[in-house]
């Protein structure tokens, strides 16, 4: 007679809060790993330098040894996103050797850090993510 009843509607708000929220979280996730998969030459491949924050490809090796939800692959976290449910824990590691030294560097190479100062940038990402539902 006058449209849904208040529960209803409150159950409309709270799924689309939900799916909101997914969406902001899986989007920030992706951006996280798609930043940290961003490859820039390695040394080995003639690199004379280096840009914080982008994964060093030499051999693929490293950017290929990526592994999200038990799928390995550099585009794994794809997969693993794709059933993101709100409230779910993920796990991405990259497993070649040599992954914590480019990472945090050594004596004779300074870090790449392209986990670290992507992880950084997840505030930011669920903020951009998050005006995008607002509108």
């Amino acid at each position: 007679m006058f449209g849904k009843s208040f529960s209803a509607q409150i159950a409309d708000f709270e799924k689309m809060a939900v799916k909101d929220m997914r969406y902001v979280a899986a989007e920030s996730i992706q951006d996280v790993m798609e930043a940290a998969q961003t490859p820039q030459r390695g040394i080995g491949q003639g690199a004379t330098g280096f840009e914080v924050g982008k994964i060093p490809v030499n051999t693929s090796e490293l950017i290929n040894s990526l592994t999200s939800e038990g799928v390995r692959g550099a585009d794994s976290y794809t997969v693993a996103i794709a059933g993101y449910q709100v409230g779910d824990v993920m796990s991405f590691a990259w497993t070649a050797p040599h992954a914590l030294a480019v990472e945090a560097g050594t004596k004779n190479m300074p870090g790449r850090f392209f986990v670290g100062a992507n992880a950084r940038r997840f505030p930011a990402f669920v903020e951009a993510r998050a005006k995008e539902v607002r509108r």
